[in-house]
């Protein structure tokens, strides 16, 4: 499996992820469809070695006799990323079942110490044996990144430093809700201003470039990123992806209870 399938998975993800809108305004309705989700070669997704906020080597061939859902993200994040991470676990206790495993990995080398991984996943109610998030530096995991398709947060690294030193982790109170890092009332380089890039109004995007080009989630675009959820079957093959704004617990389980199944 090569990176060129999974930038043309990234693709998906962004073009489908373009429709949420849509998706949301008619979920009130009888006839809606079910939410958006694309299907990725049903091969081994590229191997790769991270550490977990333990400390441990982790690698998608650990998880193989196991589901194994992976997502992308950043523990000092106040939106997107915990509710990501909420719908993750609600799917997985939805599903009922044992042999599931979560990764999460890093988009933010300098704010995801193991200190914070473990703090993001305490306070998400995810401190489990089956649930790891895998840190490492900027080059181990923009390895990663590449192979995915995955953009990281679009932040400098002394953005992100100040951004994890000012996070308050007992009190949520540091920064303004939007605006990672920033004090209240202090507006941070493209914060809150609810435009996409330039570049997300290209007609065919180049997913190589590194260039964020999804729906704002965060309100600043310095730490926007890209956000979908991989399912790998017990057997090691990428099975399904849901852009984070399509996913839902319930057919999260769905596809969890299905592949646990099968033999």
């Amino acid at each position: 499996m090569n990176s060129l399938r999974f930038a043309f998975i990234a693709l998906a993800c962004l073009v489908v992820g373009g429709l949420a809108g849509l998706v949301v305004a008619a979920a009130g309705k009888p006839s809606a469809p079910a939410p958006a989700r694309f299907l990725p070669p049903p091969t081994a997704p590229p191997d790769f070695v991270l550490r977990d906020q333990n400390g441990h080597r982790m690698s998608p061939q650990d998880a193989h006799g196991s589901v194994l859902v992976m997502t992308f993200l950043y523990s000092t994040c106040r939106t997107l990323c915990p509710a990501q991470a909420q719908e993750i676990k609600n799917g997985v206790v939805k599903a009922g079942v044992k042999n599931v495993q979560v990764y999460g990995v890093s988009v933010d080398p300098v704010g995801d110490t193991q200190l914070n991984a473990r703090r993001f996943l305490a306070r998400a109610g995810l401190v489990d044996p089956r649930v790891h998030f895998l840190i490492g530096s900027r080059p181990q995991l923009a390895a990663v990144w590449r192979q995915y398709g995955i953009v990281p947060i679009n932040a400098s690294p002394q953005e992100a430093a100040a951004a994890a030193a000012a996070y308050d982790w007992q009190h949520g109170s540091a920064g303004s809700p939007g605006c990672p890092g920033t004090a209240a009332g202090e507006k941070q380089k493209g914060c809150a201003d609810g435009r996409p890039p330039a570049a997300a109004e290209e007609p065919y995007p180049d997913t190589s470039d590194g260039r964020y080009r999804g729906l704002p989630r965060h309100g600043s675009w310095d730490f926007e990123h890209t956000a979908y959820v991989l399912v790998i079957d017990k057997h090691g093959r990428q099975r399904v992806g849901f852009p984070f704004e399509q996913l839902t617990a319930a057919r999260l389980a769905e596809d969890i209870k299905t592949l646990s199944k099968q033999s």
